[in-house]
């Protein structure tokens, strides 16, 4: 869509996500704005720009990318991961088929192909991740792998590490332990959330994230550096909170960053891990890390504090 010779799609698709989740009035402006000026916005994803990190059986996890929602519930003009991962299934399964020898008959083709429709159908994403959050996004390939998943996030058998850059250099010699409660912000409209000290918070419940720092450097000329954050629970904009309330927000954050921190193409925070001990099988998956120099020349290490080979 064209407004005056600019394109505005990228905000019109996200609008009606947006006043859904309660994001303030000008989260659409912010999207807009990284569409028009960064080269790294890639709006509108297609079905095939999707990366595969670990696939089983029961289960795929992939990299999702930043700005993708997670299905069509959330922006119902744009292309999202749920689709994405399912066009990837068909098309993967259908090169499969028609390679075997000797070839298939009709008969098998019909059969194939109604089998391959409930395959895709059952396919279901296992949890959810912020739109601006990429990384590791797992799928339940079954009823059955969806519900021993579900069982394990509730019986906490899940490890989910986060890689984050943040501003400021944060300085600790030892793993940092966050232990504050994260509730609902009665003041804003929406699922806006805030931490217990604020004056407005309802309802808090307990939130804990263990943080290292691994790097000092600069983002876009700023002091910055890069956390690695282990999240104990999952409570929504957990991460995003926890920074903010040490003093160091994540670079990009446009709702819970003063002033608003909307240059930055994209909220700088990754799902890096994701471990899953299902009663099935262990799933493990690591998505590349996209804080490097190489992919976002605005970032440059100057130190390092925690090396850790994994991440």
């Amino acid at each position: 869509m064209n407004l005056l010779g600019v394109d505005v799609s990228g905000a019109c698709a996200t609008f009606s996500r947006l006043c859904y989740f309660g994001a303030p009035w000008y989260s659409v402006i912010v999207q807009w704005y990284r569409q028009q000026r960064s080269d790294h916005y890639r709006y509108p994803s297609s079905d095939d720009d999707i990366q595969v990190v670990y696939e089983s059986k029961n289960y795929i996890v992939v990299n999702k990318d930043d700005l993708v929602p997670i299905d069509a519930y959330d922006a119902p003009s744009q292309v999202n991961v749920t689709q994405q991962v399912k066009k990837w299934f068909e098309r993967r399964e259908t090169e499969r088929f028609f390679k075997q020898e000797p070839p298939p008959t009709d008969q098998q083709i019909e059969q194939w192909s109604k089998n391959l429709a409930q395959k895709i159908e059952d396919i279901r994403y296992c949890h959810r991740l912020d739109l601006g959050t990429s990384g590791c996004m797992c799928f339940a390939r079954s009823t059955v792998a969806s519900f021993l998943a579900y069982k394990a996030f509730i019986d906490k058998r899940v490890l989910k590490y986060y890689l984050a850059l943040v501003q400021g250099h944060l300085h600790a010699n030892y793993p940092i332990f966050v232990d504050v409660p994260i509730g609902e912000n009665a003041s804003s409209y929406g699922r806006i959330m805030c931490t217990n000290d604020h004056p407005y918070c309802t309802y808090p419940k307990a939130a804990q994230s263990h943080i290292d720092v691994l790097e000092h450097g600069e983002y876009d000329g700023k002091p910055a550096s890069k956390v690695l954050v282990r999240i104990l629970t999952g409570k929504r904009h957990q991460i995003r909170l926890h920074m903010n309330y040490l003093g160091h927000p994540i670079i990009g954050d446009y709702i819970y960053t003063e002033p608003i921190d909307y240059k930055p193409h994209r909220i700088m925070l990754h799902a890096r891990s994701l471990t899953i001990h299902t009663d099935q099988e262990l799933v493990d998956a690591l998505a590349k890390d996209p804080f490097l120099t190489q992919f976002d020349p605005k970032w440059k290490r100057t130190k390092t504090i925690y090396p850790i080979n994994r991440w």
